[in-house]
């Protein structure tokens, strides 16, 4: 295959815009801390709404060791950590927050503030509870944790209403529980206005991804793997529902004048799993091949309302049993006969020539069946996979000549595909 080099692909203006409203939970943090208002460490997939709704600022010590990855902090706090005991084979976002807070760094590099209680659950990974319950004992700090069982394949409607009362019923007490630690009680019209504001951040998310599926992509990983950050972080907040639909028009220019983000458009791929935020020059390598990852299951996940049994209504009148009912229904919990169907849908609806997975050392939940739904989407529906094996947060678990290697060898593999 010759190699016929484009330009890099072009970031939406808007997503610029992303600094300032990122800028504005931090100041928004610092505020909190100095006002003495109460503050949770929460961990992604706990209903985030319900502390807004409450008056208490979220912090998220993923998103702060994330941070720390992008600004190549995260090893030297990831060693830290280890010297104190805890497995090389251990998430690595955890060992990050654990060696940010014990170097106490800036927010700039993931630093992140003692907080006023803990809120885990186990809704995506066991780790979240087990990293927190270490943090708590640490800080000596409340923590709540919230159960969340898993909706397999054969799981009957008995069940599944049970899981939800099950849910619900651990939301019910979250409630009192931040009530007795912090001394705030629910406010239902902020409640309201906190579920409306969620629910349209969402839906501008997904229209977003709809315009990925046209020919060519107007949106490329730039945008997207920094643009999703506020869905974990300030879901409930109408500042980031600005950005989306900022996002959103400029991204309908581009379709409506057959622009993409990338110039020559050859291979449309999805990307499975967390990007390696350490490194992510090798999706601009994709692009030198005129490749563009067009669906991430990681960053569509966040929009949360994909039930179609939660509905806005009852989000607005029933906020804790849709959110418990969204809580059961997150992408990362689907067994793996749902997965491989929704994945076979999305390469149909999005036009997908090729899936690259990301087998993660450091998650187990993103990594666990990878090697089935290679096999099942390539041995029943023919669709190109590649497995690349790293880590989301730990450089050292990056081979990057072997990646390089792989990701030449699968685009050699799609280009004479396109060919027959």
């Amino acid at each position: 295959m010759s190699k016929a080099y484009v330009k890099k692909s072009k970031l939406l203006k808007a997503t610029l815009g992303l600094k300032n409203i990122m800028g504005r939970h931090f100041l928004a943090i610092e505020q909190a801390i100095r006002d003495g208002t109460p503050t949770a460490w929460a961990t992604s997939g706990t209903p985030v709404e319900l502390l807004y709704a409450m008056d208490v600022q979220p912090m998220l010590p993923e998103n702060s060791a994330t941070i720390s990855a992008a600004r190549k902090y995260s090893q030297k706090f990831i060693e830290l950590a280890e010297d104190q005991g805890f497995s090389y084979d251990l998430c690595s976002y955890f060992k990050t927050n654990i060696g940010a807070v014990e170097s106490n760094v800036d927010v700039t590099i993931g630093g992140i503030n003692k907080p006023t209680f803990m809120l885990s659950s186990d809704v995506i990974c066991d780790t979240h509870v087990n990293w927190f319950q270490v943090q708590a004992e640490r800080m000596n700090v409340p923590h709540f944790t919230i159960d969340v069982p898993h909706v397999v394949s054969n799981t009957n409607n008995r069940q599944y209403n049970y899981f939800k009362k099950y849910v619900a019923e651990q939301v019910w007490e979250l409630l009192d529980f931040i009530q007795e630690v912090t001394g705030h009680e629910m406010n239902m019209e902020r409640s309201k206005e906190v579920a409306k504001n969620s629910y349209d951040l969402s839906m501008v998310w997904q229209e977003i991804y709809e315009l990925r599926k046209n020919i060519p992509c107007p949106i490329s990983t730039k945008d997207t793997f920094g643009g999703l950050f506020p869905l974990f972080t300030m879901p409930g907040l109408k500042a980031p529902i600005k950005l989306y639909k900022r996002m959103y028009r400029e991204a309908k220019a581009r379709v409506d004048a057959g622009i993409g983000a990338l110039e020559q458009e050859n291979y449309r791929l999805m990307f499975e799993g967390i990007p390696f935020w350490y490194n992510l020059k090798y999706f601009a390598m994709l692009e030198k091949y005129g490749a563009i990852i067009v669906y991430e299951p990681y960053t569509y996940a966040f929009s949360k309302f994909m039930n179609p049994n939660v509905t806005k209504d009852m989000l607005l009148n029933k906020p804790i049993e849709a959110m418990s009912e969204l809580m059961l229904s997150f992408w990362y919990i689907f067994d793996l006969k749902t997965r491989i169907q929704k994945f076979k849908e999305t390469v149909d609806e999005w036009k997908i020539d090729g899936v690259l997975l990301h087998n993660n050392m450091s998650c187990r939940p993103n990594a666990c069946g990878l090697y089935d739904l290679k096999r099942r989407l390539s041995d029943d529906y023919d669709i190109p996979c590649l497995i690349i094996t790293s880590d989301m947060n730990d450089p050292r678990k990056m081979n990057e000549t072997q990646v390089s290697n792989q990701i030449e060898s699968f685009i050699e593999i799609l280009h004479k595909r396109k060919k027959k």
